[in-house]
């Protein structure tokens, strides 16, 4: 177990750890991912004769597929021994199995957002007369995902709103949408974990089978729980003694607004005979840089008690690492931003060394401009949950198409983008005719139409033949291998169905390496593969040659040789609305560990820059610039 040589003291306490419930806070870059993978790595080279498997929780795949390549390295033979996942696979998985308890069958769908939304209208365009106090089927929608996320039982949810009558309503809805849900066999993002905890909290038997297959459950990321991913988590492991191994820390929870709560870390200290331990050391950063974010966070209460400062490992330079640029107004801070960020690019660093933050996307976009302006590329994220080029669009309705085979919608959606992608010359008419002559399967009404028409090609013609036989991987394989050989010559052409192509084919490909691999993806029912691909994120990765424009939230996690942080100023980083919440509220506490987790992303150096004007208006530096002692009061 050389592995186990790597560690400072306080990591081999951790990675040692046997059973019972442990508690491991872990600082920005103190290497809490190999410690997590060290521990689990040595639980399994040590019950080698033994069957039991290992339960890995976290929040991102890319983060569990991470962690499955570093534990594979270190112990090949752990992949049937751990499950590495995401607390929405998991209990997708659970509700696959048992889900026939709700009458779910095990190839539910799991719903994009506008099906979420047209649910929701037909809902409200049902019983108008008595739903009525609905603005929008958006927002209720949004009211719904609170109620889900936070477990909220039926009967509860109309104290929940100072207006009786609009609680009544919405509880009508919530148990409606429910109720649709299960009979339609889909699920929604949120429902998952609704329903899973429902589930294992209904079926106690369910919760002890888990139990004895999982003798250990790891979380990673504690912080982000939510109260369903919580009771997930007490479901799995309800005793006070559990082999519960708990990787978090309370100084990095900034999501909040998706119920996350820096009182979680207690609520655990109440259900668990819980030890901590602490991994204040950081690797990651400069020591002057260590020095602020400790000067910083110190200015929150909601902490946990005895909560160490972070304690830098690295040898300080005499060049300091830290500064400070103040502008004239919003527009002038982004140009001067982007002419830092192009001397650094052409003093030797590379693109991916560098990013800018912001608490907000419209001053990433501002930043953008100016960089676009000098010249130097860069991306600003936008996540996405689906696939807009027409042949991935053609792909993954043509396979939800094969799942349920009589949906008359989507086989106008599969139609609609494969008219995007060929120059076809059938219509949803031709479709109709074709369905009717086949008793309605629409799925052998798709192959019909394809081989009858001459302006799809004879590959992609096989492709769709093999999916009608029930051959999924192979439809996959084809259609994606056609589709890479005509790109080329579309993006040359600049044929529009084709621009977003080359990269969401790249996200498709980190989504099978993050399933698993392509034997371990396509091994999959087409039910299950489809759920998987549901919950993976679509949004791309920045090109390798831009400079990246993140928000804070999207830099959880990543490091970077040279940060830029700009928009410290009040009303921006803290926000205005944490500023209306009071001086010490709970939403001016997330602010400050928003800019403590923005400034510890930085290995080398540090930029943090404010205007004195935004849109016009004047605003003061941030109080946070004062806090870490970068200003005077009197500077003010």
């Amino acid at each position: 177990m050389d592995y186990l040589k790597k560690l400072n003291a306080s990591q081999l306490a951790a990675a040692q750890w046997d059973e019972g419930p442990l508690l491991v806070l872990a600082g920005p870059g103190s290497g809490k991912t190999a410690t997590l993978t060290a521990r689990v790595a040595r639980l399994v080279e040590q019950s080698c004769n033994e069957s039991f498997r290992i339960l890995c929780l976290t929040f991102t795949r890319k983060a569990a597929a991470e962690m499955r390549e570093r534990l594979l390295k270190l112990v090949p033979n752990a992949k049937d021994r751990v499950l590495l996942t995401t607390f929405h696979s998991f209990a997708t998985d659970i509700l696959r199995q048992h889900g026939s308890h709700f009458g779910l069958s095990p190839d539910f769908e799991i719903l994009e957002e506008s099906e979420r939304v047209g649910l929701v209208k037909s809902v409200l365009e049902e019983r108008s007369d008595e739903l009525n106090k609905f603005v929008s089927a958006e927002k209720a929608l949004s009211a719904i995902d609170f109620l889900l996320r936070n477990v909220t039982p039926n009967a509860q949810v109309p104290s929940l709103l100072k207006d009786a009558e609009v609680g009544l309503q919405l509880q009508t809805l919530f148990v409606q949408y429910k109720e649709l849900l299960k009979q339609q066999n889909c699920l929604d993002y949120g429902s998952i974990l609704y329903f899973c905890e429902e589930l294992l909290r209904e079926r106690p038997r369910v919760s002890k089978q888990l139990r004895t297959v999982y003798r250990f459950v790891c979380v990673d990321e504690f912080q982000d729980t939510n109260i369903a991913q919580y009771r997930v988590l007490r479901a799995l492991a309800p005793d006070k003694d559990a082999n519960v191994f708990i990787v978090g820390d309370d100084d990095q929870v900034i999501y909040q607004w998706n119920g996350a709560s820096p009182t979680r870390v207690r609520e655990l200290e109440q259900h668990y005979n819980l030890t901590t331990i602490q991994l204040p050391e950081n690797y990651r950063c400069p020591p002057k840089v260590v020095a602020l974010a400790n000067a910083l966070i110190v200015h929150n209460g909601e902490r946990s008690a005895d909560k160490k400062p972070l304690l830098s490992m690295r040898a300080g330079t005499s060049a300091d690492p830290i500064e400070l640029l103040s502008f004239e107004d919003d527009q002038k801070e982004a140009e001067g931003i982007a002419e830092c960020v192009k001397a650094r690019l052409q003093s030797g660093a590379r693109p991916a060394d560098v990013v800018v933050l912001a608490r907000a996307t419209k001053l990433l976009e501002r930043v953008q401009k100016a960089l676009e302006n000098l010249s130097v590329p860069s991306h600003v994220q936008r996540r996405k949950s689906q696939f807009e080029s027409a042949p991935l669009r053609f792909v993954t309705s043509a396979l939800k198409l094969a799942l349920v085979r009589s949906d008359d919608d989507l086989a106008s959606t599969v139609t609609k983008a494969l008219s995007d992608c060929v120059e076809q010359d059938s219509s949803e008419e031709d479709l109709a005719g074709f369905s009717a002559q086949l008793n309605g399967d629409q799925l052998e009404a798709l192959g019909a139409l394809v081989a009858d028409s001459s302006s799809v090609s004879r590959e992609l013609k096989q492709a769709v033949l093999a999916l009608v036989k029930g051959q999924y991987a192979t439809f996959i394989h084809q259609t994606l291998t056609y589709f890479d050989s005509v790109e080329s010559e579309s993006r040359n052409s600049g044929d529009e169905q084709f621009a977003e192509y080359t990269t969401e084919r790249a996200v498709w490909q980190s989504i099978i390496r993050e399933i698993g691999g392509e034997e371990d993806s396509y091994s999959l029912s087409l039910g299950q593969f489809l759920q998987e691909l549901a919950l993976a994120n679509k949004t791309p990765e920045a090109p390798s040659n831009s400079v990246r424009c993140l928000t804070i939230h999207s830099s959880k996690g990543l490091e970077f040789l040279h940060v830029y942080l700009v928009g410290m100023s009040e009303d921006q980083l803290p926000s205005f609305q944490s500023k209306k919440s009071g001086d010490d509220s709970r939403e001016m506490q997330e602010e400050r560990r928003n800019c403590f987790v923005a400034i510890t992303r930085t290995i080398e150096t540090l930029t943090m820059s404010y205007g004195e004007r935004y849109n016009g208006w004047r605003k003061s530096p941030s109080r946070f610039l004062f806090e870490m002692g970068l200003l005077r009061q009197m500077d003010k």
